[in-house]
């Protein structure tokens, strides 16, 4: 393995460019490559045997066309489904957001009440909710799938009426029980986080474990000895499973969120012959 290899992200779509940005901010001098699934966004629905399929293929992929030195899963769903099944089954060291989310949303609590909005399959598998427990059995957890944010999401429509009905909708479950902090479980809802704010209020803190990751992934590549040293301008590239698939409304926003002045996707043939 060489320290001029890549870091590599992926989600189910292109929402784990949120993820992807503080890799970026942290990471200045390495080379990037991120993967959007987006032949089977979304994947809430879908068995987490299925989606532990696509984990291992698509890391699998990475691996041996990208040779890449460090792998974030940039997807809640999909490290739930296959993050543990993942890291015994490649050398590769690789990371999600699960761990460093809910190790946050504990530091950050008052009133040892949290609330957790993800995808289906993310809350379903009940990882949040394990993984906060396992750190501390005094917190009170409060689960809810907001699936209706995802598709809002990828069409570019972060604020409005809309977005502002479904929040008011999924959310208030968490103000009648008064949690204080609530963990964004999905790498599509950081994208409508103030218009969350605004229904929950200012009172309850948002957490996001984005920056956590980036720190996290350092602290590997450092033990590992596998910082990039050199001054080389870092690539960054970005990929999707079907060019068809991405919304180029949603590409606009990314643009501006990565604050570069041109965000182009390829098409990356890992799903060729399914």
């Amino acid at each position: 393995m060489k320290s001029s290899n890549p870091i590599a992200l992926f989600d189910s779509g292109v929402g784990g460019l949120t993820i992807t940005k503080e890799v970026m901010e942290e990471f200045p001098d390495e080379d990037i490559v991120y993967f959007g699934d987006t032949a089977h966004l979304p994947y809430g629905p879908r068995p987490q045997e299925e989606v532990r399929s696509f984990v291992f293929k698509i890391i699998d992929y990475l691996l041996r066309f990208f040779n890449v030195k460090l792998i974030v899963i940039a997807c809640n769903t999909a490290t739930a489904a296959g993050l543990k099944a993942a890291q015994e089954r490649f050398e590769v060291p690789i990371i999600g957001p699960v761990k460093p989310g809910a190790e946050a949303a504990i530091e950050q609590t008052r009133n040892k009440r949290i609330g957790v909005i993800a995808t289906e399959g993310t809350i379903g598998s009940g990882a949040y909710y394990q993984e906060i427990k396992s750190l501390s059995t005094e917190i009170n957890v409060f689960s809810k799938a907001c699936p209706g944010f995802i598709p809002l999401v990828e069409a570019g429509k972060i604020s409005g009426a809309e977005v502002r009905r479904i929040a008011v909708d999924y959310l208030a479950s968490f103000k009648e029980v008064g949690v204080d902090t609530l963990l964004l479980g999905c790498t599509h809802f950081p994208y409508v986080s103030h218009e969350i704010q605004k229904v929950m209020g200012p009172e309850v803190e948002l957490i996001y474990p984005g920056r956590r990751i980036a720190v996290q992934a350092r602290k590997i590549l450092a033990k590992q000895e596998l910082l990039n040293s050199t001054t080389i301008e870092a690539k960054r590239d970005f990929y999707v499973s079907d060019l068809n698939n991405l919304s180029y409304d949603f590409v606009e926003i990314g643009k501006d969120f990565l604050e570069l002045q041109e965000l182009r996707f390829a098409e990356l043939p890992i799903f060729v012959n399914q």
